[in-house]
């Protein structure tokens, strides 16, 4: 009644009536078993209870409208008992169908209550005996069902359905059954009102509210009886062709085996509408037939129907529901699987070879709407860049139901998901992300370091393509949102809850790992001859991740100052001397003091034309982005050494493979901003260099070099410990002892 989810609940009463994965150790089946049982008789009780108290409620309750919320809670609940177990349910099938009525005095809740007791007679049905089936189905039951499409929202008719189609498909029902010529009523009318409306516009948006609803709702049964009801005919072909799918303008011809293929040339005449929303309730009727009917998949694949209705053209209602649509398809496919209706189904069929009994070939079929799924894996990545919020949302929720089914590649995978971390307008998106890469974490722990450069990358040109309207048309890309936890608000990195929940938080050499694999973004590709303009902004972004990361251990800062010094010393004094064979400058010291371009540059009078640099223009450019690659490293060297204290002393004595000092362990940031950098553009769209901010770059890179080789030449000094003297006994077991030599301070 809380949550309004069932969920949680649910997963707690498949574990304890089948167990939480525990193992099939041999010492351990008997205890198992008995936990099982006292379980199993601890929730016929709970059932008992709960039927008890909606008695109770009925002798008790005042017929107000919100007695709906308290009875819709009752049902739900008993609901959860009769979806994980539901021989439990059926001694109280008779307290239940009166609520099929849907006239309980609550108007707001009816659609939920005869949903929900549709969803419970669905589950109990298989488990009916046959003197139970002629009795219930000899009543009301079937005549409420199917008033129950005709009065109610599409959620109500497709629970319904449901149960209509399940008493139909029983075992012990006889052919040509009371609930069979009913679902065949209801079948035939609602195809004969959409035969009827195909050609009456092309965009039913325009139609009045009437024509629109009694649309809806015939799409809506139409599509949940083909889901749910099975025929007895023979199962497609391995070849099935689109001819089958004819449009079937003769009613009396019209069968519950022959319906599924006319109704399905049916949905495709109003997927072909102008409106979203006429679309996306074809696009649900269509699901039913792919749910039941897997190689219809194929056959949509070939018709071009997946990639229209998941592609740019497509309206984002259409593609949320396309994608919704996918996930129950997986979703019903593991079902299917796991609850063993699968392989029920195939020993039922005559037809089936022994070589597929043995071979256990019943989930063939389960795996062709991965399989085309997977063929259109770059456009389901390519959705995570939408602009609609929820368009990100759905894709996530499907991209995990794929990843736990092992049919796309996580290493493909986890660049993306990293990417919508930064979805920083969107939490729900953000958690789901989370969640996600959590999962991934624990099955493979170096997944996060091996693809954190990707993954960079990725929630750079995210934001970028997300937000790119944001702010006056130019994207603002952050690496920062405001900190989820903790005693002090603040800052953190869209990457800090991942690394918090991940192992590699207390392991020092994945640490490094990780932080490497970042800063290896800046180092000089051996394979380029010179660094792209384009990537500067990445870069600016990657460092705003490096300086803005949680870090517990003075290590971790201080392994990113020894690697960016090892980075400015090595690529930066070559971007200095080629600077000064460009401009004339001494090479053997290129560096030792302003020179003339930094202090036109200071006095706001540079002038490339006067100083003669108008023809070196792309030289001088080029190695300003080459500088301005170097650049955030400098700035982020200086704001950690302030931020976390670090003396040159300490820098200096720093080698990467020495083992954490204790008293450097639980460390935090000092108060202050936090680390930003802005890159600002040197070339400019035509290819042409900015001459203003190129020489700004310049000249706090010249500066930043200055200052850097200068911190190096004089070191903070430590207080030196005058060495102990030791005594060492001497070879061959002498009593004496000589002393260790003297060490001169110096």
């Amino acid at each position: 009644r809380v949550s309004g989810s069932n969920e949680v609940l649910s997963t707690l009463v498949k574990g304890l009536l089948f167990g939480f994965a525990e193992g099939d150790k041999d010492k351990k089946n008997v205890e198992r078993k008995k936990r099982q049982e006292d379980s199993h008789s601890q929730c016929k009780l709970l059932v008992k209870a709960l039927i008890e108290l909606l008695l109770s409620f009925e002798d008790t309750r005042d017929h107000k409208e919100d007695d709906g919320k308290q009875l819709v809670a009752i049902l739900a609940t008993l609901g959860v008992f009769a979806q994980t177990f539901p021989e439990l349910v059926v001694p109280h099938v008779d307290t239940l169908v009166p609520y099929l009525k849907g006239d309980n005095g609550v108007k707001r809740y009816e659609p939920a209550v005869v949903s929900q007791v549709s969803s419970m007679i669905s589950g109990a049905s298989t488990h009916f005996s046959s003197g139970e089936l002629n009795r219930l189905t000899s009543g009301e039951l079937p005549t409420d069902l199917v008033n129950i499409c005709y009065k109610f929202p599409s959620e109500a008719v497709t629970s319904a359905v449901e149960a209509l189609a399940k008493l139909a498909n029983h075992p012990d029902a006889v052919s040509n059954s009371v609930q069979e010529k009913k679902l065949l009523k209801l079948a035939t009318q609602f195809y004969s009102y959409l035969l009827k409306t195909k050609d009456v516009t092309n965009d039913f948006s325009s139609m009045k509210k009437s024509v629109r609803d009694n649309v809806r709702r015939a799409l809506a049964a139409l599509g949940s009886i083909c889901r749910f009801y099975e025929s007895t005919g023979a199962a497609d072909d391995h070849t099935l062709d689109s001819s089958v799918f004819v449009i079937e303008t003769d009613i009396a011809k019209l069968q519950l085996s022959n319906l599924s293929n006319a109704a399905f040339a049916l949905f495709l005449r109003y997927l072909s509408k102008e409106d979203a929303s006429t679309k996306c309730l074809a696009l649900r009727a269509m699901n039913g037939v792919f749910i039941s009917r897997p190689r219809v998949v194929l056959v949509a694949e070939q018709m071009g129907i997946i990639t229209s209705v998941i592609g740019d053209e497509a309206p984002p209602s259409v593609q949320i529901e396309s994608l919704r649509c996918w996930r129950d398809i997986l979703i019903s496919e593991e079902k299917r699987i796991d609850s063993g209706a699968a392989k029920a189904k195939m020993e039922a069929q005559k037809d089936v070879t022994l070589s597929k009994r043995i071979g256990g070939d019943q989930d063939g079929d389960s795996t062709i709407s991965g399989s085309v799924l997977t063929k259109h894996s770059e456009r389901l990545y390519a959705l995570t860049l939408s602009k609609d919020e929820k368009v990100r949302h759905m894709i996530i929720d499907l991209i995990g139901h794929l990843l736990r089914q092992g049919l796309i590649n996580p290493m493909e995978t986890v660049p993306h998901l990293l990417s919508v971390l930064g979805d920083v307008k969107c939490p729900s998106t953000r958690s789901l992300a989370l969640k996600l890469l959590q999962n991934e974490g624990e099955k493979r722990p170096d997944m996060l370091r091996q693809r954190i450069c990707a993954g960079i990358k990725q929630a750079f040109h995210f934001q970028r393509n997300v937000y790119s309207g944001s702010n006056n048309g130019s994207a603002k890309v952050t690496a920062l949102i405001a900190k989820s936890d903790g005693p002090k608000d603040g800052w953190e990195t869209i990457f800090d809850a991942v690394i918090k929940e991940s192992a590699i938080r207390n392991k020092k050499a994945q640490r490094q790992g990780l932080l490497k694999g970042i800063i290896s973004l800046f180092e000089n590709d051996p394979g380029v001859k010179s660094s792209n303009a384009e990537q500067l902004p990445m870069l600016a972004f990657a460092s705003e991740i490096l300086g803005n990361l949680t870090y517990t251990s003075l290590s971790d800062p201080l392994f990113i100052v020894y690697h960016s010094s090892c980075i400015a010393a090595l690529d930066g004094q070559g971007v200095l001397s080629q600077f000064a064979e460009l401009l004339g400058g001494d090479v053997c010291d290129p560096n030792s003091e302003e020179d003339d371009i930094e202090k036109l540059t200071i006095q706001g009078k540079f002038d490339a034309a006067a100083l003669g640099l108008e023809a070196k223009g792309a030289e001088f450019g080029q190695l300003c982005v080459e500088a301005a690659r170097i650049l955030p490293l400098l700035k982020l060297k200086q704001f950690l050494r302030k931020a976390y204290n670090i003396s040159e002393a300490r820098v200096t004595s720093y080698v990467p493979s020495e083992k954490e000092l204790i008293h450097e362990k639980g460390i935090s940031i000092a108060d202050g901003p936090p680390f930003s950098f802005t890159m600002t553009s040197i070339i400019d769209a035509n290819g042409n260099i900015n001459w203003s901010n190129a020489t700004k770059i310049y000249s706090l890179f010249r500066r930043m070099m200055r200052d850097a080789e200068a911190d190096d030449v004089h070191v903070d000094p430590e207080p030196t410990k005058s060495p102990k003297r030791t005594a060492k006994r001497k070879r061959g077991g002498s009593d004496q002892v000589e002393e260790s030599p003297k060490v001169s301070p110096d």
